[in-house]
């Protein structure tokens, strides 16, 4: 199976394996974007390949591996932007939740290219408001942080409406009860947050009665 992992992984790779904030991911956001200018616009391939098939050499691939407990949403939005221009390209942007993607990480995980987007067996994916770091220095500043506030829920609300499964009620359940929003990868394959799971054994499953599921 080492093979079959091997094929999924041809291309450029990211590594997003701590906090997402400036001091982490502003060097990594950088040379994202060096490589995204440098790409030249080509086409996708006509099928969608499984990983069990080498995509045809030339093909723009990005690998994204992820274990993340979040972070800063400017900074989410500095490397979703890159993954968009590096797609406008036609690159193939793969996605592999390895251990953890929480919160912003996970907006990270879904978002990318569909029928690419892998995650362990025993990952996991949170789904939550996030926390406010805004500070103030005058009462006034209150209403134009609630604004801020509200902009961010709704942008974060929009990528798992456009990227996945999940309803409009299910994800104002995973924000409004504590802990709702922590999906295994059994759940994620359900709800169209990854598209397929790599179980312990090495295989790639798309059919969750081939996994054992756990408690």
């Amino acid at each position: 199976m080492a093979k079959d992992l091997e094929n999924t992984m041809n291309g450029n790779n990211v590594y997003i394996l701590t906090e997402i904030n400036p001091e982490t991911t502003n060097g990594l956001i950088m040379q994202l974007a060096q490589w995204v200018n440098s790409l030249e616009p080509k086409k996708y391939p006509v099928k969608l390949y499984t990983p069990y098939e080498i995509i045809p050499e030339g093909t723009n691939i990005l690998n994204v591996w992820i274990n993340s407990g979040g972070g800063n949403q400017s900074q989410l939005l500095s490397l979703l932007n890159m993954f968009n221009i590096a797609s406008a390209k036609g690159t193939i942007i793969k996605t592999y939740n390895i251990a953890r993607a929480n919160s912003s990480a996970s907006m990270i995980a879904v978002s990318g290219t569909k029928g690419y987007r892998f995650m362990y067996q025993d990952a996991d994916n949170l789904i939550h408001y996030g926390c406010s770091r805004s500070t103030m220095n005058h009462p006034n500043e209150l209403e134009s942080i609630n604004k801020d506030l509200k902009k961010s829920i709704n942008l974060m609300r929009n990528i798992y409406l456009t990227k996945t499964n999940l309803s409009d009620q299910e994800i104002s359940k995973f924000y409004d009860i504590e802990g709702a929003g922590k999906l295994n990868a059994v759940q994620c394959l359900k709800k169209g947050l990854c598209d397929w799971i790599i179980t312990n054994d090495g295989r790639f499953v798309k059919n969750i009665k081939e996994i054992k599921t756990r408690g």
